[in-house]
């Protein structure tokens, strides 16, 4: 029971934690991270993203970049995190 004003931010960083919507909302934002880190060269040959188990999957149309950045995956993975600002990625995976 609520006993007076509460900041707007905390109701909704509650009601996100009862509704389970956590793991959403950070893969989203891991998503999103992604792509702005990637820039235009790599999202154009990117087909889709997504995340599970706290990996990020990237699948790729191009082997050369695929391999390439199969290659650099843990300086990827670093700077996702970084930007994320929480250690929320413990690999990525490019298909």
């Amino acid at each position: 029971m609520l006993s007076g004003p509460q900041p707007l931010g905390q109701i909704l960083k509650e009601v996100i934690e009862r509704w389970g919507l956590r793991g959403r909302i950070d893969a989203v934002r891991i998503i999103e991270t992604w792509a702005a880190l990637a820039g235009p060269q790599i999202n154009r040959v990117t087909d889709s993203a997504w995340v599970r188990n706290r990996k990020l999957y990237v699948r790729l149309t191009s082997a050369a970049w695929r391999h390439t950045l199969h290659l650099q995956r843990e300086q990827w993975r670093a700077r996702l995190n970084e930007a994320l600002g929480a250690s929320l990625i413990d690999e990525i995976v490019f298909k």
